[in-house]
């Protein structure tokens, strides 16, 4: 099937086997020309180091979420990096805070070769952001402002949160 879609002209394949499978994927990346990318199998630098000295990817999939947090995907995105393997920002479709969390973190990047697409927040009808991260000319704006930029807005937290018992 890969065959067919590089034939076709396909520009990237995200993870064709399972996690677990790693020899696979390695063996995918060196037979085609049409760049692999790791997404399941890379989840922190330890899976990012392993991947990369077995030549098991082209491209790893960077997501905060799986990463165990921003530090975490910047650690992952370090290895990718120094292995010369490309780097997309990916997502887990996160709400606003996530999605603002992850975009943070990605600008910081020396390179993202495969960019992002940070549209969690296109899909929801509400949110538990005063303001919602704004989108415009194809692109997500950063928000101003100290931490990530965003205010929560109490009322929907209360409205929104598990009620116990």
């Amino acid at each position: 099937g890969i065959a067919m879609l590089e034939a076709a002209g396909i520009d990237l394949i995200e993870q064709p086997t399972p996690r677990e499978q790693r020899a696979a994927l390695a063996r995918l990346a060196a037979r085609f020309v049409v760049p692999i990318m790791a997404d399941e199998a890379v989840c922190g630098p330890e899976d990012a180091m392993e991947l990369a000295r077995i030549g098991g990817a082209d491209v790893f999939a960077l997501k905060i979420a799986k990463s165990g947090g921003i530090f975490g995907m910047l650690r992952t995105a370090a290895v990718g990096d120094a292995a010369g393997i490309a780097l997309y920002g990916g997502t887990m479709l996160e709400g606003s805070v996530g999605t603002i969390a992850a975009a943070h973190g990605f600008c910081t990047l020396p390179q993202l070769a495969w960019g992002t697409e940070l549209f969690g927040p296109l899909l929801l009808k509400d949110d538990i952001v005063t303001e919602r991260p704004e989108y415009r000319d194809f692109a997500l704006h950063l928000p101003q402002g100290p931490g990530l930029g965003l205010a929560l807005d109490e009322d929907k937290l209360a409205h929104y949160r598990r009620k116990q018992g």
